[in-house]
């Protein structure tokens, strides 16, 4: 077994001869968020906090990770494991209008099998050779590189199974009109539109739209329009050195004061101040200030 010297990022092949292997999350969890196994042949079982996953391989396990989180993969099985955190998850998700169902699609525990002349399990293979291969050697780009990985990896997962995998409450109704909006909302917020904007768009009532997000989300559209913009301000400052003035002209504002009064309003503190203090981290010491998945 080998294993990556990234920080962010770790990446390794097992490779099982007379007796199982167990690779427990439990020591990598406080510095990671999500885990990826791939099966590539032979035997295991995908342990989480609520569900346990017998695999044949070929076969992908996908989720977020805690503590609870393990692979258990008996004698003569190989494959690949990824634990990687949300600032790759971000990059890997992208910007894209079609992201907002991407990253519904990958907040979740998934799992897919492959027969072993399905051409994805040979294009699986050579991908994870090529992630363990940057991961475990380290050069200029690596990450941007790793993110591009992933993105790779979740959109073939995403195309090898059912796309309505939905949590088991999603069907309820007014799932189709709130999930309109959630892609409109990652197509559109950097151009500041209103609430009402959006239900024009969508062809509805202000009424209905702030009804649905309320009863859906708990929350009313405007702020979750904000929140996504907040999210946004948040990665950029934390990961890179643009400016004020370019981060503001990017989300929309007219003006960097006018980027710094709403970041204040919503954070309680300035641009200037919350890139100073870096990264805020939770009680396990995970950094949780990228994240935006208040979406049901």
């Amino acid at each position: 077994m080998f294993d990556s010297p990234l920080s962010r990022f770790r990446a390794g092949h097992i490779e099982c001869a007379l007796q199982e292997r167990v690779l427990a999350a439990r020591s990598t969890a406080s510095d990671h968020d999500w885990f990826v196994f791939y099966l590539d042949s032979g035997q295991a079982v995908a342990e989480t906090r609520d569900s346990e996953f017998e695999m044949s391989g070929p076969a992908l396990r996908w989720g977020p990770l805690d503590e609870h989180t393990r692979l258990r993969i008996a004698a003569g099985g190989a494959g690949y494991y990824l634990f990687f955190g949300s600032s790759i998850f971000e990059d890997a998700i992208g910007l894209a209008a079609e992201g907002a169902d991407l990253r519904m699609f990958a907040t979740q525990h998934l799992v897919a099998t492959f027969e072993r002349s399905d051409s994805l399990g040979q294009r699986l293979d050579a991908l994870f050779q090529r992630i363990t291969s940057e991961a475990t050697t380290p050069q200029f780009g690596s990450e941007v590189a790793l993110s591009a990985y992933i993105r790779l990896l979740l959109v073939l997962f995403w195309r090898s199974v059912d796309r309505d995998v939905l949590p088991r409450d999603s069907k309820r109704q007014g799932r189709g009109d709130i999930d309109r909006f959630r892609n409109l909302v990652e197509a559109h917020f950097r151009a500041r539109w209103t609430a009402r904007h959006y239900a024009e768009e969508m062809e509805i009532t202000y009424d209905r739209l702030h009804d649905l997000c309320v009863r859906m989300v708990g929350k009313p559209p405007a702020r979750l329009i904000r929140e996504r913009s907040i999210h946004e301000a948040r990665v950029l400052l934390q990961r890179t050195a643009l400016s004020a003035e370019r981060i503001a002209a990017m989300l929309g504002f007219s003006s960097a004061s006018q980027f710094n009064h709403f970041f204040k309003s919503m954070t309680g503190e300035t641009p200037g101040a919350f890139r100073r203090r870096g990264p805020v981290q939770s009680d396990t010491g995970t950094d949780r200030t990228i994240r935006f998945a208040d979406w049901p």
